[in-house]
């Protein structure tokens, strides 16, 4: 009885002493430049090529080029969904809500020394969207037309830019149609939330650094504009977006809800803008 104590003594003090054994959340396993590229790749060809094969092959006239855009990168963004929760499942092997939160980052900002949720945090969505804005109003176009100036090619082909919407030649056609505000929305949820961060600040993002060190944020924010092969006189002032405003604090505070919430602004303003070419007033 004697030896048995002093071996179950022995075995919480190594127990007591011994370092903890790492997790797949707290050490996950980085993907390698392959892979990286890989799934880049596997989201960035179907956008390209709906946008600038199928479209154009099919459509005739302003009208249905705005239409079969508008059909095709939501195709594209519902495939990176799908994407996202196969390298989910087949990582986790669960889809579920604790799954997302721990592989995907989806939780509340977490505190950088101690690694807790910290709600208060949120208030950096504050400073995030303001910037986010005043980006989008003014930044972003001065780089786009900087890059054009430098890279005259690169420019939206006839009816491929977002005016065409509000043209006289499709802004008649678009009053009343309500389908094309539900369509717009489905893309939306996809673009800024299920799709495009699942991909890159969910997917991506969190396994980058074994390749990129700390500036994985960075090389995030480059893939994500060069991600934008389907629109690419937007490349530029995307990569300043994506990577300071939205890749460095998700990365900072382990919660892809700091770039959720500024990606979305984009899609209440022009939400505005839609409702009311439906309704005849724009």
């Amino acid at each position: 009885m004697r030896d048995g104590a002093t071996q179950v003594r022995r075995g919480a003090q190594w127990r007591r002493h011994s370092p903890p054994r790492s997790t797949s959340s707290s050490s996950p396993g980085q993907y390698s430049l392959a892979k990286i590229i890989g799934i880049w790749a596997a989201v960035t060809a179907p956008m390209a090529l709906g946008y600038w094969v199928v479209t154009p092959a099919i459509a005739v006239g302003p009208y249905d080029t705005v239409v079969l855009a508008t059909v095709t990168l939501t195709v594209g963004l519902i495939w990176q969904f799908v994407l996202a929760m196969f390298i989910l499942r087949r990582e986790e092997g669960s889809m579920g809500p604790s799954a997302m939160a721990r592989r995907l980052w989806l939780q509340v900002p977490r505190d950088r020394v101690t690694g807790r949720p910290r709600k208060r945090l949120l208030w950096l969505l504050a400073p995030l969207g303001v910037a986010f804005t005043l980006n989008m109003l003014y930044l972003a176009p001065a780089v786009q037309n900087l890059q054009q100036h430098l890279l005259p090619g690169i420019a939206p082909l006839p009816f491929q830019d977002g005016e065409t919407l509000f043209s006289d030649e499709v802004a008649p056609q678009m009053v009343g149609a309500w389908w094309f505000l539900a369509l717009f929305m489905t893309l939306s949820i996809f673009n800024v939330f299920l799709g495009e961060e699942f991909i890159f600040r969910g997917i991506l993002l969190p396994r980058m650094q074994g390749v990129f060190g700390s500036y994985d944020w960075f090389a995030n924010g480059v893939l994500f504009g060069l991600y934008h092969l389907h629109q690419p006189w937007t490349i530029g002032g995307i990569m300043l977006a994506s990577g300071l405003i939205m890749s460095l604090p998700v990365k900072r505070y382990r919660s892809m809800w700091l770039a959720v919430v500024p990606h979305a602004i984009q899609t209440v303003i022009v939400f505005w803008m839609l409702l009311g070419l439906m309704r005849g007033t724009v």
